[in-house]
């Protein structure tokens, strides 16, 4: 039977879809805000107030009975509850694929979307052989709507590269990481050379700032393996990168710069250059 929930007076909540459009929103206000527990509790009244409406009008509150689940699914993957996340990221798949239309590209992405946040439900429990299988689901859809809507989403196609090579990572199958690593570099270097803003535009900054992430990471994959100079070589590729960004906002990218730093400090007292290590030491510790 559905159970009614309680406003602060004690009165049923109220079966309207204005109101659960307002608790929804006020929710997402709250998740923008860093209140995921506040927000946890208007997404669940939205949810159930959808819940009822859809029992009543089936297809006429789906995709709003998706929202809402999918948005309980972010409160409680912030909350670290990484299996109410699932089930709630699950509900809100069954709906989507109901939803889902192949003239429809937002069905698509929504879709995508959710096999992501199911591989990150897994990623975060270790079980990086399943957060494979749904990054792939989600990276198959978005290769797909690359082809329909020319670049549109190739960010996306990066973002599950991405996370197909921490995976990889998590499974300590490295040569594979690096791979996925060098997909995500390719798109990244592709949509600089194509963009054509300014150096300091903002969309600039957000591609090589990626990009500088991923040299991070692969740098990191290589002194993990003992492959100091190949680690060496991306480590510097990152600092470069971080120190222009710091140059145009200090505040933003400064922690960057100096984490890369260290890590240098660290790769090269590893390799036995002591002044090189005490050199980018000091440059950590002078920014």
């Amino acid at each position: 039977m559905f159970e009614f929930l309680k406003n602060k007076k004690g009165d049923e909540l109220k079966i309207d879809p204005q109101l659960a459009l307002e608790l929804s929103d006020e929710a997402e206000d709250l998740l923008e805000d860093n209140e995921p527990k506040k927000a946890e509790k208007q997404f669940r009244k939205a949810f159930e107030i959808y819940k009822q409406l859809n029992a009543d009008e089936p297809e006429k509150f789906r995709s709003e009975l998706a929202h809402c689940a999918a948005g309980l699914g972010s409160v409680y993957e912030l909350l670290e509850k990484y299996n109410d996340a699932y089930e709630h990221y699950l509900i809100a798949l069954e709906l989507y694929k109901e939803l889902l239309s192949k003239d429809n590209d937002e069905s698509s992405e929504l879709l995508a979307e959710t096999y992501c946040n199911i591989g990150d439900t897994y990623f975060f429990r270790n079980k990086y052989d399943d957060s494979e299988k749904e990054y792939k689901n989600a990276l198959e859809i978005y290769i797909e709507l690359v082809g329909k809507n020319c670049d549109k989403y190739l960010e996306d196609v990066a973002y599950c590269y991405d996370c197909l090579a921490k995976s990889s990572s998590g499974k300590e199958e490295y040569s594979r990481s690096i791979e996925y690593y060098e997909k995500v570099i390719e798109i990244y270097n592709k949509l600089i050379a194509d963009y054509n803003g300014s150096q300091a535009d903002d969309t600039s900054i957000d591609y090589n700032d990626e990009l500088a992430g991923v040299y991070g990471d692969i740098g990191y994959i290589y002194s993990c393996c003992k492959n100091y100079e190949d680690a060496e070589n991306y480590y510097l590729k990152a600092a470069y990168i971080f120190k222009t960004l710091a140059s145009i906002d200090p505040e933003e990218y400064s922690e960057s710069l100096i984490s890369q730093y260290e890590d240098l400090a660290a790769l090269y007292e590893d390799m036995g250059k002591t002044d090189l290590a005490k050199e980018y030491d000091k440059k950590s510790q002078t920014l």
